[in-house]
């Protein structure tokens, strides 16, 4: 993180303390909802807990990071995509539209 990064301001994301986790059942954590619980102990946080639903957003996020980076890190696949937003740029574009009809009349 820089030394300009700003905090992580985020109204779902609740502290609580190690005590708390007792009062914690499955149905108090579906009432929840998508609260992420910051679970510590003397103001020293140990462990992050979030809904399920939470952590398949995150993985799908991280995944799709962890796409982007492979492909702009190989050359071939990233002198493609410049190239891509050369044509658009430069109005070397068609519709699918117009692909689709070239593609019937064969």
């Amino acid at each position: 993180m820089g030394a300009y990064a700003f905090p992580d301001i985020d109204p779902r994301i609740r502290h609580v303390g190690v005590s708390k986790l007792r009062d914690l059942n499955a149905t108090k954590l579906k009432e929840q909802g998508d609260d992420t619980f910051v679970i510590q102990e003397n103001d020293t946080p140990l462990s992050v807990l979030f809904s399920y639903k939470r952590y398949q957003e995150m993985r799908t996020e991280m995944n799709s990071l962890l796409s982007m980076i492979e492909m702009l890190t190989n050359d071939t696949e990233r002198i493609g995509v410049l190239a891509a937003f050369e044509d658009i740029r430069s109005g070397r574009i068609r519709t699918l539209a117009e692909i689709e009809a070239d593609m019937e009349k064969e």
